[in-house]
C-alpha cells in the first residue's frame, strides 16, 4: 500500500503512457554485492583511522586532536584496573561522565590493553555496525536499497566520522546506540504496538547511558505523534505508548541514579557535567575574540572554574576538568556552575538569545578550536548540508517526507539541546548518519537522472527511474 502510494505521489501528472517506451528499472545490489562494498568501505575506514591518521596526527594536531579526551579513557582505565568509577585513583568517585561509554572501553582495555589503538578498533567495528544498521533504517524512509547503501557508505566515509574514530571519543559509541534506538522506533510507530515502544524505550535508555543528551527526547516524540494523529482516542494511546517508552527508559537508567543517589544523597539523573559545559558556554560567547583560536577562551573559562572551586574552599586538581575528593564537593560545584549561568541569562536574556542563536546556527556545524579547523569544517560540512536539505526537498516531492519524519525530528533536536548550552562541531557528528541518508536521497537521485538523461530517455522516464522503483 505504501509503494502504491508513492508511485503515485510520484507519477501523478504523468501523462498517459500509451506510446512510451519501458523504462528499465534501476538494478537492485544483490545482498552479497552489498556486503562486499561494505567491506570494501570497512577496510578504507579501517586504514584511515588505525594507520593514515595516527601517521598524520602530529601535523594534525593543531587542527584536529587525534588524542583520548574528555576523560571517558581514565575512568575506563580506572574501571579495569579496580579502582572504580573516578577518573583519578587519588581522587572520589564521579559523576562527571555518563557510564556507559567508559564500562565498555574498561571491557575493550581488558580485552586488548590500555591504549588508544584499542579504542580506535572499538570505534571502528562500532561505526561498521552503525552503517550496518543504516542500511534498514534508509529503506524504511526510502523505500530504494541503493539510495539506503550509498547512505551507509556515505556515513562511513565522511571525514568527521573518520575523525570521530581516530580521536575515540564519545560520538561513535552515542551514534551507534541512537541508531539502534531509532530502528526500534520506526518500527514501534509503523505497528503501534506497545511492547514495540517498550523495547524502543529500553534503547533509548541504553543510548542515555551512553550520552544523556536524548533523555528529553520522549517529549518532542509525544508532541511531533500527537500533532499527528487524527483523534482524540488515536492521541490516548499515542500517550500511552510515549509513557511506557519513557518507563523503559527509566528502567534502564534506574541503576545509575540509584548509585549517584546513595554516593550523594541526591537525585542526580545525567552526569555532573553539565555546569561545566553551560559555564564554559556563556564564558566563551561573551569573551571569545573573533579570529583568536576558540581553544584559548576554553582555557580561560577552565582557570575561571579553578578560581570559583578555590572560592568556594572545595579542594581538587586540574586546570580545566575540575577533579574533586568527595562527589559531594562534584555534585554542589556543578550545581553552583548551573545556578551562576542560571542567573546570568535571566538577568539578561538578550545575552541568551545571541549565545543561543551563534549556536544554533554557526557554532554547532562549523566550530573548531581553530581558525583553520572552523574553515575545514566549513568545507566538509557545508556540503553535506547541502545535500540533506536537496534530500529532503526530493522527499517532499516524492510524498515520502512523513517517512523521515522522526529521523527529521532527531536532526531538529540535537542542535536544539546543545543551543543553550554550548556547541562544537563535533556536536553534529551525532547526527551525521541520519543527514546521510538524507544527502544520499540527493547522490542518487541526481545519479539515476543523468544516468537517464545521457542514455536519452525522455525528461518523464529520468524523474520514474530516480524513484528508486
Amino acid at each position: 500500500m505504501q509503494e502504491t502510494k508513492r508511485s503515485a505521489a510520484i507519477h501523478a501528472d504523468d501523462p498517459e503512457p500509451t506510446t512510451r517506451p519501458p523504462v528499465p528499472a534501476p538494478k537492485a545490489f544483490s545482498t552479497k554485492a552489498t556486503f562486499f562494498i561494505l567491506l570494501a568501505a570497512l577496510l578504507v575506514n579501517a586504514g584511515m583511522v588505525l594507520v593514515v591518521l595516527p601517521k598524520v596526527s602530529r601535523p594534525l594536531a593543531l587542527t584536529y586532536s587525534m588524542n583520548f579526551g574528555d576523560l571517558y579513557n581514565l575512568i575506563a582505565k580506572n574501571l579495569e584496573q579496580g579502582n572504580g568509577y573516578r577518573v583519578d585513583a587519588n581522587m572520589g568517585l564521579t559523576m562527571l561522565r555518563e557510564p556507559g561509554y567508559p564500562v565498555f572501553l574498561a571491557a575493550m582495555f581488558k580485552l586488548g590493553g590500555y591504549g588508544i589503538q584499542t579504542a580506535r578498533v572499538a570505534c571502528v567495528l562500532l561505526a561498521f555496525g552503525a552503517a550496518l544498521m543504516l542500511l534498514p533504517l534508509a529503506r524504511k524512509i526510502t523505500g530504494d536499497a541503493m539510495t539506503a547503501l550509498a547512505a551507509a557508505l556515505l556515513f562511513l566515509l565522511y571525514p568527521g566520522t573518520l575523525v570521530a574514530e581516530a580521536r575515540a571519543g564519545i560520538e561513535i559509541p552515542f551514534i551507534f546506540a541512537v541508531i539502534l534506538f531509532m530502528l526500534a522506533l520506526y518500527t514501534a510507530v509503523e505497528k503501534g504496538s506497545v511492547l514495540n515502544y517498550w523495547s524502543a524505550g529500553l534503547l533509548l535508555g541504553v543510548a542515555v547511558m551512553v550520552r544523556s543528551q536524548v533523555l528529553l527526547f520522549p517529549f518532542l516524540l509525544l508532541v511531533y505523534l500527537v500533532f499527528d494523529s487524527r483523534s482524540m482516542g488515536e492521541r490516548v494511546k499515542i500517550a500511552t505508548r510515549v509513557a511506557v517508552l519513557g518507563l523503559g527508559t527509566m528502567i534502564v537508567i534506574s541503576p545509575w541514579i540509584i548509585r549517584n543517589y546513595r554516593l550523594v544523597h541526591k537525585l542526580v539523573p545525567s552526569a555532573t557535567v553539565a555546569g561545566v559545559a553551560a559555564q564554559e558556554g556563556l564564558y566563551t560567547c561573551e569573551n571569545a575574540p573573533a579570529g583568536e583560536p576558540f581553544y584559548l577562551a576554553q582555557t580561560q573559562a577552565g582557570l575561571q572554574r579553578a578560581q570559583f572551586a578555590r572560592q568556594l574552599g572545595m579542594p581538587f586538581i586540574g586546570p580545566y576538568y575540575q577533579l574533586f575528593y568527595s562527589p559531594e564537593d562534584e555534585v554542589a560545584f556543578n550545581q553552583a556552575l548551573l545556578r551562576g549561568v542560571s542567573k546570568e541569562y535571566r538577568s539578561h536574556p538578550e545575552v541568551l538569545a545571541r549565545c543561543a542563536a551563534k549556536n544554533l546556527f554557526f557554532n554547532f556545524w562549523f566550530l573548531g578550536k581553530r581558525r583553520q579547523t572552523t574553515l575545514l569544517n566549513l568545507v566538509t560540512q557545508a556540503p553535506l548540508l547541502g545535500l540533506a536539505i536537496a534530500g529532503v526537498v526530493i522527499l517532499w516531492k516524492r510524498g515520502l517526507l512523513r517517512n523521515a519524519g522522526l529521523v527529521l525530528l532527531y536532526i531538529f533536536y540535537i542542535p536544539v539541546v546543545q543551543a543553550p548550552i554550548i556547541a562544537h562541531a563535533r556536536h553534529s557528528i551525532m547526527i551525521v548518519p541520519f543527514l546521510a541518508i538524507l544527502g544520499a536521497v540527493s547522490l542518487v537521485s541526481a545519479w539515476r537522472a543523468l544516468r537517464m538523461q545521457n542514455s536519452g530517455a525522455p525528461h518523464q522516464q529520468a524523474l520514474a527511474a530516480t524513484s528508486g522503483e
